[in-house]
């Protein structure tokens, strides 16, 4: 979800200013740099002129000409952009000026003005951009009940006349003297219902849903009317229960998909169907029905919506997949100032959001981009989840705000950092995922298209280190944010920041190489009154790290508190009791990470057994998963008992005493999915008989890669035609083959993807695909597609010129 921007580095001040000696100056001293905050109309943009897709540019707004720089990646509401990339994939009118058609000065001018909030430093006398958000009003919105669907167009009148029969059931009526606000939804690939053609960059979010119900639950506007003669499957009418007034539930729960025969509903894999009736918000951008441009005409324009969310509440069934999580408020905290008397600007850190199974919780992960592009999970804590009346307040909702301790399950549950800066190094994106519901090896979309049990989002807003009253507003420190100071993060359409910013936004240029600190306290510990226990953190970081380990009251780490592994001996306890131990890592910069772990103390005559987490485990099919129990601490002999609790039924073997379990698994020849397999084990004290919690582990099979293999390759000079045809080893429907990019006559590199590179299914696994306005490959170039199997066809050059 790429939520509408609305970042605000210079909050209001959060404490009076105490009285302080010394005195401040509001101009600050030469060659200082100083933090800027600008946001407002469009009112110029330029692109440099350069070769690649990261280049930069510039942009004025409010009267300030700001530099955006190279390997800068734009927010919008639905997606993220190079700064190259708002001028290419803009509307013909403007591609074909060079322009963006964003800003006013544009000709023809947009319809509407569009808003930059831009952050960054004064460098100087130059205003240097460090993050970038775009919309068309980023607070804009619209809301009201649906009053009339268009089946056959796809469009939407909110907030005219609701035309009702008898019974006081709304019917689908258009009143033409209050026909209402008409929306489209700007989806491209067809998502969320019929295709609709809009302008690319302010499209809906086809991955983590912005067209959903309250509780996060993707919602769709059907394709056909919902008769009985017709029926939309990917948006069926039976996923809307009527109650016995014949209207529309506005608060239900979706049945255990274990329990939904095939092709009847409701059925919580699939999309559920916007209503006339159903109140709804919604964010989008004003179009003519003419094109982007204006001037504007009465009666002829339309909301062409990025966000479109109804106020009704659907519900999975406790405790099954899928379920579905949203985020609605991402604010992190990004360095502050602690002296007396100063503002401090972190302690607002907050996550909140939906789902649609509150039975479980929410565990939160920060996404960490490499340089390269790549990715990884940084867990950043766990939330409790609202379960509403009568112990509640409203079912599903979900607030994670630091810093939380509690060790205890309860409505108000939180477990995490004990302080702002475990989240540092700032992220630009954060995940938040339903607890066993989805990790990254078990992405596999619902029929829907939608990857469910996870949502991530842009981090919405950002918090900076504020100025003292009357003096001058600090620099932003953008070092400390790897995503602008090493590159990595990538745009919608997968082009890679390579490096920094390029000028980069403060003094001196380029920050120096220096990796912020991580910490991991590591897994819970376990440990019988009286007993030793041991800690086992971990750290990362160039330079020097400095590591200090902060226990509870009464606990001595031995031989420090300075070392990643102290041990320590644990209280005499009658009953079992749960202690908190923080570890902090201090780096290059005086950067810090902290990292928090639980230590669990058992009377010594209540030994229970406790088994670390499993980590997931993926092979390729027909390969032997092995996965291995291990427990934290144990000093009876432990047997084990494992249970196959998910996926295909398969046999397995165990060793070590049961410890460690072992499957070999077959994915049916032509499935394009991994089959992911889940085994629950409990661990049995031999002594005492106290059997541990069960624990899940998962292993994955991957499905065999199949050969491709291009037998024609046809390029029509006159036409400018590419014609291939292509056979692929597995015949099945799923199975997908791309054509890739080529070098062409003139030695540039041609990406098929921009005019559609997916070849036609024609059964048996023949494929082809017949492409017009492209360029002629080069001489002797090898033309290769791949399939979504893993498979790749040898280059194979044209076959045929003419």
């Amino acid at each position: 979800m790429f939520a509408t921007p609305n970042f605000r580095a210079m909050g209001a001040a959060l404490a009076t200013l105490a009285a302080m000696s010394g005195t401040l100056a509001q101009t600050p001293p030469v060659g200082a740099d100083m933090q800027f905050d600008v946001l407002g109309p469009i009112q110029e943009a330029t692109l440099d002129n350069c070769s690649n897709a990261l280049c930069g540019g510039t942009i004025k707004v409010n009267g300030h000409r700001i530099v955006i720089p190279a390997n800068t990646i734009v927010i919008l509401p639905g997606m993220a952009l190079t700064w190259k990339e708002l001028f290419t994939l803009a509307p013909a009118t403007y591609l074909a000026a060079g322009s963006s058609g964003l800003a006013l000065a544009d000709v023809p001018a947009p319809l509407a003005a569009y808003e930059a909030h831009l952050i960054g430093n004064q460098v100087g006398d130059t205003y240097i951009a460090g993050l970038v958000n775009i919309a068309q009003h980023s607070l804009n919105a619209g809301s009201g009940l649906i009053n009339y669907i268009d089946y056959a167009t796809g469009e939407l009148r909110v907030g005219g006349k609701l035309v009702r029969d008898g019974n006081g059931v709304p019917r689908n009526a258009l009143d033409a003297a209050q026909p209402g606000t008409r929306i489209r939804l700007n989806d491209p690939v067809g998502r969320y219902g019929r295709k609709m053609a809009g302008d690319p960059r302010f499209a809906v979010d086809a991955d983590s849903p912005t067209v959903r119900s309250v509780t996060g639950y993707p919602m769709c506007v059907p394709r056909v009317a919902p008769t009985a003669q017709a029926s939309d499957p990917a948006c069926p009418e039976g996923n809307r229960p009527k109650n016995p007034d014949g209207l529309h539930n506005a608060n239900f729960t979706m049945p255990d998909p274990a329990a939904v025969q095939p092709g009847h509903v409701p059925d919580p894999r699939i999309m559920a169907p916007f209503e006339v009736g159903d109140s709804v918000t919604y964010s989008g951008t004003l179009v003519s029905d003419a094109g982007p441009q204006g001037p504007y005409a009465s009666g002829s324009t339309y909301i062409a919506a990025h966000t479109f969310v109804a106020n009704v509440a659907i519900y999975t069934a406790p405790f099954t997949d899928p379920a579905y999580v949203a985020i609605d408020v991402a604010l992190l905290g990004n360095g502050g100032v602690t002296e007396p008397g100063a503002l401090e600007a972190t302690m607002r850190t907050r996550f909140e959001g939906f789902t649609t199974d509150p039975s479980r919780n929410i565990r939160l992960y920060g996404v960490d981009v490499a340089p390269d592009g790549s990715t990884s999970e940084r867990d950043w804590g766990v939330v409790s989840v609202d379960p509403g009346a009568p112990t509640g307040a409203q079912k599903g909702r979900w607030r994670f705000r630091p810093p939380c301790t509690g060790l205890v399950a309860s409505v108000n549950f939180c477990f995490g950092p004990l302080d702002e800066n475990t989240f540092l190094p700032a992220t630009r994106e954060v995940r938040a995922v339903v607890e066993g519901a989805w990790t990254p090896s078990s992405s596999v979309p619902q029929p829907s298209g939608i990857v469910a049990g996870q949502y991530h989002a842009p981090i919405g807003e950002y918090l900076f280190q504020e100025g003292l009253p009357g003096g001058a507003p600090p620099a932003i420190a953008f070092a400390t944010m790897p995503f602008l100071a090493r590159g990595g993060y990538s745009s919608a359409t997968g082009v890679v920041a390579t490096g920094p910013l390029n000028p980069w936004p403060g003094s001196g240029g380029v920050p120096s190489t220096c990796t912020a600190p991580t910490a991991d306290a590591g897994a819970s510990v376990t440990v019988l009154s009286g007993a030793t226990g041991s800690l086992k953190g971990t750290a990362s970081g160039s330079g020097s790290l400095t590591v200090l380990w902060t226990p509870p009251k009464g606990f001595t780490l031995s031989p420090s508190a300075t070392v990643l592994t102290p041990s320590f001996t644990a209280p005499a306890v009658t009953a079992t009791n749960t202690y908190l131990f923080t570890l902090a890592v201090t780096g290059c910069g005086g950067q810090t990470a902290t990292s928090a772990v639980a230590v669990t103390v058992t009377p010594a005559q209540q030994n229970v057994p406790f088994i670390n987490p499993i980590a997931p485990v993926s092979v390729a099919s027909g390969a032997t998963a092995t996965l291995t129990a291990v427990p934290a601490t144990s000093p009876n002999k432990l047997t084990y008992s494992w249970t196959q609790t998910g996926g295909p039924t398969q046999s397995f073997q165990t060793s070590g005493a049961g410890a460690s379990l072992q499957v070999s698994h077959v994915v049916p020849i032509g499935q394009t999915t991994a089959d992911v397999l889940s085994y629950t084990v409990v661990a049995t004290d031999s002594v005492t008989g106290a059997k541990s919690r069960p624990v899940t582990g998962t292993a994955s099979f991957t499905p065999a890669a199949d050969v491709e293999r291009i037998t024609v390759a046809e390029y029509r000079v006159a036409k400018q035609r590419l014609d291939i045809t292509a056979v692929s080893s597995v015949a099945n429907a799923k199975v997908v083959l791309t054509l890739q990019p080529y070098k062409t006559t003139n030695g540039k590199v041609f990406d098929p993807a921009s005019v559609g590179n997916t070849l036609t299914n024609n059964g048996g696994g023949n494929y082809t695909i017949t492409i017009v306005g492209v360029p002629q490959p080069g001489p002797g170039e090898g033309l290769v597609v791949k399939s979504n199997l893993g498979g790749e066809s040898p280059p194979t050059p044209l076959t045929r010129i003419r």
